[in-house]
């Protein structure tokens, strides 16, 4: 049973799915669930927690425009174009059968980039939500948001003289009505920047798959251009992190580093874009009208 075809991809296909819902369920379900938020403390003197909050302009709709909506349709253009332009004998692919329906290759490339960019995302928003929790960070905010209060008296930072306003607080809690609760279960989450980590794999995973799936010396300019709209949208979302101070700099530096590595783990060592596999060719000596004789060239091949 295990040698039939069809019992192979459809093992396949439940394989992959089962992966994906595990990470995704453990990322947004399970974790922020389980998961009790580091409780850092702050210093009254601390200007970098005294920026006013600011209403972001990106909100999660924007954020799942750009890394579900936009690489689906950014995966797509670029195997429609190959089919349009790339002749066949030009690459390797992997052909698929299922219940006796060949399954065209345009589909089964785009499954496997979907399938690989979503396991990527995964691992990204997992390893966001963990270092979100195991951190605590403040946001630059959090005097705005919190405006935190201590002790019996509901001593605050405005009570201090400046002797004592250096004192590290680590037991205090947050003025009641003072923000709405999604605000204030925020509060503690600026490291790494969810946006900048998202969009940055998202926009890196782009950029490589382009640079790997589009070659052909014709479609160099449809690259570049596609890749330069990839960096700039990355680069914007990291900006307005800072700009309406959501997140410290150090905070968005360190969520587009953490993307993009993810963002090359999953293109090379997953995906395998750029490996070479020796492709043997027959050649027919001039000559010779029977007898031939293979030779060996590397060529660049896709899949995982």
């Amino acid at each position: 049973m295990c040698g039939n075809p069809n019992t192979r991809l459809l093992s396949r296909l439940v394989i992959d799915f089962l992966l994906l819902l595990a990470i995704y369920g453990a990322a947004l379900v399970v974790l922020p669930q389980q998961l009790a938020t580091a409780q850092s403390g702050f210093h009254c003197s601390d200007a970098s927690l005294k920026y006013p909050y600011r209403q972001p302009w990106l909100t999660k709709v924007h954020l799942t425009v750009a890394v579900v909506a936009l690489p689906a349709a950014f995966v797509l253009v670029v195997e429609m174009l190959r089919a349009a332009v790339v002749p066949s004998s030009a690459e390797l692919r992997q052909r698929f059968v299922f219940v006796g329906v060949r399954i065209p290759s345009f589909i089964s490339e785009c499954y496997k980039a979907v399938g690989v960019y979503l396991f990527g995302l995964g691992l990204t928003l997992l390893a966001i939500r963990l270092t979100k929790h195991a951190t605590g960070r403040l946001r630059p905010h959090f005097f705005d948001i919190c405006q935190p209060t201590w002790g019996e008296e509901g001593e605050s930072c405005s009570d201090y003289s400046a002797e004592n306003s250096t004192r590290f607080l680590e037991h205090f809690a947050c003025t009641e009505f003072a923000a709405s609760q999604d605000l204030l279960a925020l509060v503690r989450h600026s490291f790494p920047s969810g946006f900048a980590s998202s969009t940055c794999y998202a926009m890196g995973f782009l950029i490589l798959y382009a640079q790997a799936r589009l070659f052909a010396p014709w479609l160099r300019l449809v690259r570049a251009t596609l890749q330069l709209a990839c960096g700039s949208l990355a680069l914007v979302v990291c900006w307005e992190r800072i700009s309406t101070y959501q997140n410290h700099l150090a905070d968005v530096a360190a969520g587009a580093a953490l993307g993009s590595l993810i963002a090359i783990f999953a293109t090379v060592s997953v995906a395998h874009l750029f490996a070479e596999v020796r492709v043997k060719r027959r050649q027919w000596p001039r000559n010779e009208q029977i007898y031939g004789y293979a030779g060996y060239y590397s060529r660049a091949t896709y899949g995982y």
